[in-house]
């Protein structure tokens, strides 16, 4: 058993209950890009990635823009404002279609390094609030 399957395995045995956190709004919209990002490069299935990303995006300009109730630097703000663009590209890529290919020979398909199912270090929580 490697490193990682213990670790999961004992997260799993501590319970949820340990799981669960009073934050503040800017804590709890920081968590929620977070729980976005992982939930995104665990991911399942292709057609929920843009909309996942399209949502860190979207949470990244909301923080930037003070709209959490956090009181960011203005280098912060300028962080979170670019990540959230980068996220945007990101969405916007994975929500165009698969481009029809004439010739099965030299079809590569819509390969990213998204599509690709990743191991996992650890389990994600079975809830989340």
């Amino acid at each position: 058993m490697s490193v990682y399957e213990n670790t999961a395995n004992a997260q799993s045995a501590s319970g949820s209950r340990d799981e669960e956190y009073l934050l503040t709004e800017g804590e709890a919209q920081l968590a929620t890009v977070l729980a976005l990002m992982t939930g995104f490069s665990q991911g399942c299935c292709a057609m929920h990635r843009a909309p996942m990303a399209q949502r860190v995006a979207e949470q990244l300009v909301r923080m930037a823009e003070g709209q959490d109730g956090g009181d960011r630097s203005g280098d912060m703000r300028h962080f979170l404002q670019k990540l959230g663009q980068r996220w945007a590209t990101v969405a916007q890529v994975l929500a165009q279609p698969e481009p029809a290919v004439e010739d099965p020979a030299s079809a590569h398909g819509f390969d990213d390094e998204f599509s690709q199912s990743q191991p996992h270090w650890h389990h994600s929580p079975e809830t989340l609030q």
